[in-house]
């Protein structure tokens, strides 16, 4: 009589070997195995090799040729050392895990177990031999991502005690691993946080209710020197076999914060500027309402928020963004600051042109790139999907004598008005013709069109043929183009489009 051990894994368990004894082959004469067992032995995915009292090897199943190399008739009678080195010993001196050599030369890790038995008086060992390469090379990925990771990740026990911690942990904390394993975590904070500490595990234990648990939030922590700073932290819980620990990942949001008190400065300036020019405007009004044109240009408050809501709504969501964040990279949040910054020069920008234009000052004329401007302008009026651009002006349109501060008003108006006259939807179509002295640009819309009466009257200051609207904008446009030494003209048949062109001067060879 003989007998087989078979080694049974769990699931999720490799190295947990248990045997079994049941009949088995004669090792001398193969053809006596039972069925069962002889199918058990060929289809096994681990290598059992037995083994003589002097070393030799009796019987190798084909997993062992997969895994070494050789076949079974060049192994048996041969030292199992050829497949195991001799640091292997039987007995209760045996090792579970190590190196095994294949026939070419290479080696791999494997799980070692080893029971000796008797059949017939014969003393004879069972080696059952599984490759953990897998095993190692995934220990290895997680040991990788655990050594490499920008947070600091901290193990702890249920008493609180670090377990591990990976090098950001060193980086942040300016402890070494050696100085933080087996000290309570309260260690990395400033009171009153390591005084509650123990309590809030205590109380979790005690009542199963999470305060920290899988909820992230912002605490303090200390450095080894005694410096705090502001850090995001993560608890989770984690049941191992025997026992439960704690991980932590710890962010430092130092420069969050910064960024939130940049915001905050950013939005007391805003608030101080929009002030400060709402109270220029007020200045403004009042000498635009001594003005015979303008008499009744109290309305222009109404104008003016018309001009800077969009860029007004932008600094509202980068502010949202930053203020609720927890988790934003640090070119996230440069990425928000200087969108609000841009943001907040534009509504400067554009309360000064209107100021300017209300006390029809001088325009600066300078070298003018129109297709860059009108570019800009489409790509920020914010045009809904029902309306097609066709876009024609040429790459090398001439350059114009503008202010473009106050032209860029002028363009935004004619496309809002032309967006405002496509409500069902249509085409805008942006083109330009040219003299040999200036250039007319087209900005021509598909929309509702304007009644014959109303064009002679379009132009002028509070006439509207909009249900809501103040009749500035246009008339607004025509003073700075006037301004800029141009000319605004409109062409339009009720039902069937507008199209308004404003007349520039080329730069040329004296300019």
């Amino acid at each position: 009589m003989m007998f087989v051990f078979l080694a049974c894994v769990s699931p999720g368990r490799i190295g947990e070997i248990r045997f079994g004894i049941l009949p088995a082959m004669n090792a001398k004469d193969p053809s006596k195995e039972p069925t069962a067992i002889s199918a058990i032995l060929k289809t096994a995915i681990d290598a059992i090799v037995t083994v003589d009292e002097t070393g030799s090897i009796v019987s190798a199943n084909p997993a062992t040729e997969t895994r070494f190399g050789y076949s079974v008739s060049d192994l048996i009678g041969k030292s199992i050392n050829v497949l195991i080195p001799s640091s292997f010993q039987l007995g209760d001196n045996r090792k579970e895990t190590g190196m095994g050599h294949r026939k070419d030369g290479s080696t791999f890790p494997l799980h070692l177990a080893v029971s000796e038995f008797e059949v017939d008086g014969q003393h004879l060992s069972a080696y059952i031999v599984r490759d953990i390469s897998d095993r190692n090379e995934r220990q290895a990925r997680l040991e990788a991502i655990l050594n490499n990771a920008v947070d600091a990740i901290i193990t702890i026990d249920r008493r609180g005690a670090i377990d591990s911690a990976n090098p950001a942990t060193e980086s942040l904390f300016g402890y070494s691993q050696e100085e933080l394993v087996g000290q309570n975590v309260k260690m990395l904070m400033p009171n009153p946080y390591r005084e509650q500490h123990d309590g809030y595990l205590k109380n979790y234990h005690d009542t199963g209710t999470k305060k920290i648990i899988g909820i992230g939030r912002e605490v303090i922590g200390q450095r080894k020197d005694g410096s705090t700073f502001p850090m995001h932290l993560a608890v989770s819980e984690i049941q191992l076999a025997d026992r439960v620990l704690y991980t932590g990942i710890v962010r430092d949001i130092t420069d969050l914060k910064a960024a939130e008190r940049k915001l905050a400065e950013l939005n007391s300036d805003l608030e101080s500027r929009v002030k400060q020019r709402t109270e220029e405007l007020r200045k403004t009004q009042a000498d635009l309402v001594r003005s015979e044109k303008f008499a009744t240009l109290g309305k222009v408050s109404g104008g003016i928020a018309h001009e800077i809501r969009n860029p007004l709504n932008a600094v509202k969501t980068s502010a949202y963004y930053l203020l609720n964040a927890s988790n934003a990279s640090e070119e996230k949040i440069r990425e928000h600051l200087e969108r609000i910054d841009r943001q907040v020069s534009l509504i400067d920008n554009v309360v000064t042109a209107l100021s300017d234009v209300a006390k029809l000052p001088e325009a600066q004329l300078l070298k003018t790139d129109l297709k860059a401007i009108l570019k800009t302008v489409i790509g920020s009026t914010g045009l809904p999907s029902t309306i097609v651009v066709e876009n024609t002006l040429a790459d090398d349109l001439p350059l114009v004598l503008a202010d473009t501060n106050q032209i860029v008003i002028a363009f935004k108006n004619l496309v809002r008005n032309a967006r405002d006259a496509m409500s069902e939807g249509g085409t805008l179509k942006i083109h330009a013709t040219e003299s040999n002295a200036e250039v007319d640009l087209h900005v021509e819309d598909t929309g509702i069109g304007i009644a014959e009466e109303d064009l002679g009257q379009i132009l002028e200051p509070l006439y509207t043929t909009k249900a809501r609207g103040m009749g500035l904008g246009l008339s607004i446009t025509r003073a700075i183009v006037e301004k800029n030494g141009g000319r605004l003209r409109v062409e339009s048949e009720l039902g069937d489009g507008s199209c308004f062109t404003i007349t520039l001067r080329k730069v040329t060879a004296t300019d």
